[in-house]
């Protein structure tokens, strides 16, 4: 086959990148189930029907899904009901297969192939030899192939079972040496493979099990390497900090260090003392300083002071952040605490829940993490959650948080299900766990250590009834035990929790540790339920919505006509996997909005909801003075979908994601009031800041059909870090509620409330113009317009400004770049002209 590759000499390690000339094919048809046994089989040449079955060029870093799609095999399974056509997919066994040359180098005596990620279950195969096998898509594999090498041409071969049949297997061995029943509740096949647990299907996301060489592949030719450098941190009185290197390596040799800043190397083992050096802070505290350090593996008894850098056998660069992190968690009148503590200040921490940003992770590079994560900073985040049923992000992600100062909240991968926790487990947990501490622990975004999103709650509330219930918490003896083991044996400076939510009796209660507060989108179903919450950190808590336009037309294969389809067309609701039913999902838009009769009206008024939604709990949460964190479920989505995320799947906003810069702020002004009510309360609070706040606070009673003012407040306010408290009152009863609204500002800020529901509000329709601006767009309008969404059909124009409300007759900017051809627009009074 083409693309050989020749492996060329070097006298210090190298590195050969294995992401090419990769080839493909199915073995399910050489004995009609699976894979066959024995290598000599998967020679055999064989039919389907006709045509000969052969085997196809394949992308690495890649998933099968994806060859498939590539090579006309499978649809789309992102665009209409294609996700069902493809499942045969998951059913079937894959072989990959790579042919290069090798010629040895006396110089570098050992070759190890380094797997970076394997998905999930699988043989490694080199010239005929089985090397090895593997079943873990969380840690990498290393197979020595030192003296298995054939002088010039190999051939290497890696056969994939089905991931989704060999749970189904375990599972029924494991369910029958328990005595536990086939319907037994929350064990399903994706607790007996440690596979990113979402790809089985969540009630966001598709189900594409998959199989791949997920992450990069490479060859190395070594005398010895580097395997780990920590980097100890002490934090001493006064602003000094004292650093400490301990590596680990393969084979002989000494390390030796190069600290930025410093003239002088130091010696691995031993420690350096910084004197007052700056701080690494999450965004908004301060600077996001980083020192690289450079570590080099010398041989024996060479003197540090020489050119090491040119006679190393191998080094690493990484970039450390200095800083301290406590989770304080003491006993109140209210239960007990659960708050950040950076650097000695604490943290108001504000965010979301990170889900894996595609269905196939492979698919997602540090391009496509940096926009989603710069987004979130838009939206004045300071901390992400990487949520339990996904997966250990990549080396990227967290550098790019570090240099961001985004703060990660680290789950390990598990959620939602009981799991197998006996000898055997243990013992695969503590080499996954060790792998992926180590990787990430010198970075100083990792904020905390979770043991599992959900399963100490399900366990509590006996999820999946009447199903029967398990005998006992089967994975208590993976998070009480396994893991807080590792953790203090490898990253002991570092928070542990052994669940999300971590309560009381039931952990999900409140008023301990961290809250999912679920009770309005899987309860009562009114978003004006929040205020029943009394989490001291809301770590999940969220509103579905429809996605945006690009999104829509993917699902309805690019058709440009999609957002006017029927609200229940077939593919809108097969695009809805929150097991609402779709009727309930209709309802909670149409308490508070018009009953959508098109797809462009479902996602104007969902998106709208779902902002209210989370305004309504956000401002809730940072009302309260015993909450100190909001984390909304949830950011992204991984493939186009009605869901809870406010960034779809091709990173458009939605409606929320515009008010979060508002809500996520330092200074908050918050307007506390619900229909019918006979007082509106102006809240007003300042956290994540070390220096007081004043300004003017403005409060307008305004008429809906010309803006104009009908009672006007305003008080002189200045905050203290940390404080919160009402600022001003005003009457509304006595007004309309129909056709007046309030319209508030502080600090450069502005929001408004309708004094009714948005279904029920009286207004007329605006002119609305647009020019050229030098930021943008110029919009003007001759009365006052109240959640103006604007579009370009052609999608030519990126908005950076969106659901804007001008409170009169006016002129506001719109953040914008591309050209400039032809705009749409909705508003609470309906669709609009644009006037050029």
């Amino acid at each position: 086959m083409g693309g050989a590759e020749v492996l060329a000499s070097a006298p210090v390690i190298r590195t050969h990148s294995f992401n090419t000339g990769w080839e493909f094919a199915a073995p399910s048809w050489l004995d009609g189930s699976g894979l066959s046994s024995g290598q000599a089989a998967l020679e055999r040449c064989g039919k389907l029907g006709f045509s000969s079955l052969e085997w196809l060029p394949a992308r690495v870093p890649g998933h099968v899904h994806l060859d498939l799609i590539r090579h006309g095999i499978i649809a789309d399974p992102f665009e209409g009901r294609a996700e069902l056509g493809c499942q045969w997919v998951d059913e079937s066994a894959w072989i990959f297969r790579k042919r290069f040359q090798f010629h040895k180098d006396a110089s570098l005596p050992r070759q190890l192939l380094r797997f970076a990620g394997l998905d999930t279950v699988c043989q490694v195969w080199l010239n005929g030899e089985l090397l090895g096998q593997h079943d873990n898509m969380f840690m990498p594999l290393e197979l020595e192939l030192t003296g298995k090498l054939r002088e010039g041409d190999n051939e290497l071969r890696i056969q994939f079972e089905s991931a989704a049949r060999v749970g189904r297997e375990r599972r029924a061995r494991f369910l029958a040496q328990e005595g536990m029943p086939d319907d037994v509740a929350r064990f399903d096949e994706r607790a007996f493979v440690r596979k990113a647990q979402y790809m089985f299907a969540w009630d966001w996301g598709p189900r594409l099990v998959s199989a791949g060489i997920w992450r990069e592949v490479s060859l190395v030719e070594l005398a010895a390497r580097l395997l780990d450098v920590r980097v100890l941190q002490r934090h001493l009185p006064g602003g000094d900090v004292e650093l400490t290197f301990e590596s680990e390596i393969d084979g002989k040799g000494q390390v030796v260090h190069r600290v930025e800043g410093l003239s002088s190397p130091v010696l691995d083992g031993q420690s350096v003392r910084l004197t007052r050096p700056e701080l690494w802070w999450p965004v908004g505290l301060g600077e996001q300083k980083l020192y690289q350090v450079e570590s080099f593996l010398l041989p024996e008894g060479a003197a540090p002071s020489e050119a090491y850098a040119a006679r190393a056998l191998d080094w690493r660069t990484q970039r450390i952040g200095l800083r301290t992190l406590r989770l304080l968690r003491q006993p109140d009148a209210q239960g007990e605490s659960f708050e950040l503590e950076v650097n000695g200040k604490p943290l108001w921490a504000v965010g979301a829940n990170w889900i894996p940003d595609h269905s196939f992770p492979s698919c997602v590079d540090r391009g496509r993490l940096r926009a989603q994560l710069c987004r979130a900073l838009d939206m004045n985040m300071n901390m992400l959650r990487i949520w339990g049923g996904g997966l250990y992000e990549s080396d990227e992600f967290y550098e790019l948080c570090d240099e961001l100062g985004l703060l990660v909240w680290q789950d390990f991968p598990f959620a939602c299900s009981y799991v197998p926790d006996g000898e055997a487990e243990q013992a695969v947990l503590r080499l996954e766990g060790e792998a992926n501490i180590r990787r990430l622990r010198n970075h100083p975004s990792l904020a905390l250590w979770c043991g599992n999103n959900e399963n100490l709650t399900m366990w509590h509330s006996k999820w999946g009834r009447p199903a029967p219930q398990p005998p006992r918490y089967y994975g208590e003896r993976l998070y009480d035990g396994t893991l807080p083991e590792l953790v203090q044996r490898f990253d002991p400076e570092r928070p542990y929790i052994a669940s999300s939510p971590i309560g009381g009796e039931n952990a999900n209660d409140g008023d301990i540790g961290d809250q999912h507060y679920w009770d309005v989108w899987h309860g009562r179903g009114d978003w004006k339920h929040y205020r029943d919450s009394t989490a001291r950190f809301a770590s999940e808590f969220g509103f579905a919505s429809a996605p945006g336009r690009a999104a829509w037309r993917r699902i309805f294969g690019r058709d440009p006509e999609a957002l006017q389809r029927d609200v229940r067309d077939p593919l809108a609701r097969w695009h809805d996997k929150t097991g609402k039913g779709y009727d309930t999902y209709l309802g909670y838009v149409e308490l508070h909005y018009p009953a959508p009769r098109n797809l462009e009206e479902l996602t104007y008024y969902s998106q709208l909801n779902q902002r209210d939604a989370l305004r309504f709990g956000i401002e809730h949460f940072r009302r309260s003075k015993g909450c100190r964190g909001s984390l909304i479920w949830q950011l992204n989505d991984c493939w186009p979908v009605q869901s809870w995320a406010v960034l779809d799947s091709e990173g458009a906003y939605k409606a929320a994601a515009y008010e979060l810069r508002r809500l996520y702020a330092p200074a908050l002004l918050s307007l506390e009031h619900e229909v019918g009510q006979e007082r509106l309360a102006a809240w007003v609070m300042l956290d994540n800041s070390f220096a007081p706040a004043q300004g003017e606070l403005v409060l307008e009673l305004r008429r809906t059909s010309d803006g104009q003012v009908l009672e006007r407040a305003s008080a002189a306010v200045e905050l203290q870090p940390g404080e919160r408290r009402v600022a001003l009152e005003l009457r509304v009863a006595a007004w309309p509620a129909a056709e007046t609204f309030v319209y508030a500002s502080f600090l450069g800020r502005s929001t408004f409330r309708l004094l009714c529901e948005p279904k029920d509000v009286r207004l007329s329709a605006p002119r609305l113009s647009v020019s050229h601006h030098a930021e943008g767009l110029l919009l003007e309008t001759d009365r006052p317009v109240f959640d103006l969404f604007v579009w370009d059909p052609e999608d030519q124009l990126q908005l950076a400004d969106n659901y804007v409300t001008l409170p009169s007759a006016g002129q506001c900017v719109l953040r914008s770049s591309g050209a400039l051809r032809r705009l749409a627009a909705r508003s609470l009074a309906g669709r609009h002209a644009l006037e050029f």
